[in-house]
């Protein structure tokens, strides 16, 4: 690795850190994001959507397209019940094959029962070569919208996907120990106002329990970021 290399790198990383570093995390929290939020959106910054761009169940405007990098000439079609008036669980999507070049999928699976249809139509509209992106949340409370079925394991999510014909699946956990994980089951709890100061207690004792046991960050993620192709 040639100094310039490392230079960028570290250039890089400076610059990652002043946008989403402890200031974005303390403002987005005061403004009424989770702390799980506010990490799923941050671990999407670091992908990028290209040309024909399906939301599945985003609903209209998502905040995680304020983070994501977007090549020039991309189009987002989203595809969500309260838009399309389409049912995850047995309606096809609105799409002929190979249609897309980008399909999301954040916050989504695990409301549909019938997950293994809806990433298969997900795969159906994918050009070869195309990528899926998504999130699935583990460590996380029960929220029905309008139901919650499932909480997803890596293992769980590749067999899933490798079952549907996609490839070059990569399963990245988002989250901390179950100190933080326990600050945001509470969080919602308090007023906005307190949220920060009270983020900054359990990221100090966070930071003390990962320390002294680092396997805890793999055991106790709120949720997995995933990427597939066709």
């Amino acid at each position: 690795m040639t100094r310039r290399t490392v230079f960028l790198s570290s250039l890089s990383n400076i610059l990652y850190l002043a946008m989403y570093g402890l200031s974005h995390t303390l403002k987005k929290l005061y403004q009424g994001d989770t702390i799980a939020r506010v990490m799923m959106n941050v671990g999407l910054s670091r992908y990028t959507v290209q040309g024909v761009v399906v939301d599945i169940g985003g609903g209209r405007d998502p905040d995680y397209f304020d983070y994501m990098h977007a090549e020039d000439n991309v189009r987002i079609e989203p595809v969500d019940g309260s838009i399309s008036n389409i049912d995850f669980e047995v309606d096809p999507l609105p799409y002929a094959d190979n249609a897309a070049d980008t399909v999301l999928m954040c916050n989504i699976l695990e409301h549909v029962f019938n997950y293994n249809f809806l990433v298969g139509e997900a795969t159906r509209i994918l050009r070869g070569g195309g990528q899926l992106i998504g999130f699935v949340p583990f460590w996380v409370g029960y929220h029905p919208d309008p139901r919650d079925y499932f909480r997803y394991t890596p293992e769980a999510l590749t067999n899933i996907f490798a079952a549907a014909g996609l490839n070059d699946i990569v399963i990245t956990p988002v989250g901390s120990s179950p100190i933080l994980a326990n600050y945001n089951t509470i969080m919602l709890s308090f007023p906005k106002f307190v949220r920060p100061a009270l983020y900054l207690w359990y990221r100090m004792f966070d930071k003390l329990f990962v320390a002294l046991r680092p396997i805890s960050v793999r055991r106790h993620p709120f949720g997995y970021i995933f990427t597939a192709r066709k």
